[in-house]
């Protein structure tokens, strides 16, 4: 068997969805600011230490941009339009923790590791095997939509015509969404990923220091965020 080096600051898969339930319980009741910021440091230090130096500072970045809005009631007071579009930005502000969360699972997750650890928790196939075919499908798609975004770029379609544009997307994706799932069916049938028997694995996956910190840090955050 193969060496494999594992990152000493990359959780659990499991710690990453168990965080992201965690984080999506702000969107039901806002913490302090202080305690929001301590959440977008933790998140940003988990992707800086993971190689995604850009989602970084892109997660403080926005989420000081999102700060900047203006309370419900100035928006209610503005203009139609205005109205329309900052309602956008707050419903994304609500969301904006458990989303980005979300993306720190599936960008330094991959599906060995994801079923590695399912296994380890003897969870049921119903349960791994969809997770296991979503984590193939969102990368798949957006090499597919980069491809046809850069066909679009070639043949001198633009943003110029928001309808076109929006048809010249949707479509094809819809098409290669359709493809790649039966793609990644065909290739887990295969590959016997149903076979009930016990299968060894590349990947081996165990508890580290940085699951119980980044659980108990994120549990601070959210308490200490609920109190003050």
């Amino acid at each position: 068997m193969l060496d494999y080096e594992e990152n000493p600051y990359n959780p659990n898969p499991v710690t990453k969805l168990f965080t992201t339930f965690l984080f999506g319980l702000t969107a039901f009741h806002q913490i302090n600011i202080l305690f929001e910021w301590g959440a977008v440091l933790l998140l940003s230090f988990i992707f800086y230490k993971n190689g995604f130096i850009r989602d970084a500072i892109k997660n403080i970045t926005s989420f000081g941009l999102l700060c900047l809005l203006p309370n419900l009631t100035v928006i209610q007071s503005a203009h139609f339009i205005l109205k329309m579009f900052l309602m956008l930005l707050l419903m994304y502000r609500i969301f904006y923790f458990p989303v980005t969360s979300g993306k720190l699972l599936v960008k330094t997750s991959d599906v060995g590791s994801v079923i590695s650890s399912m296994d380890k928790l003897k969870l049921p196939r119903a349960v791994s095997i969809p997770v296991a075919v979503m984590f193939r499908f969102f990368p798949s798609f957006r090499e597919e939509r980069r491809n046809i975004k850069l066909a679009m770029k070639i043949r001198g379609i633009d943003f110029k015509n928001p309808l076109a544009y929006i048809e010249h997307v949707t479509v094809p994706l819809l098409i290669m969404s359709s493809n790649i799932s039966d793609d990644i069916s065909k290739a887990a049938e295969t590959r016997c990923i149903a076979n009930p028997i016990k299968k060894t694995r590349y990947i081996p996956l165990k508890v580290k220091f940085i699951d119980f910190l980044y659980t108990v840090l994120v549990l601070a955050i959210l308490v200490g965020g609920l109190l003050w």
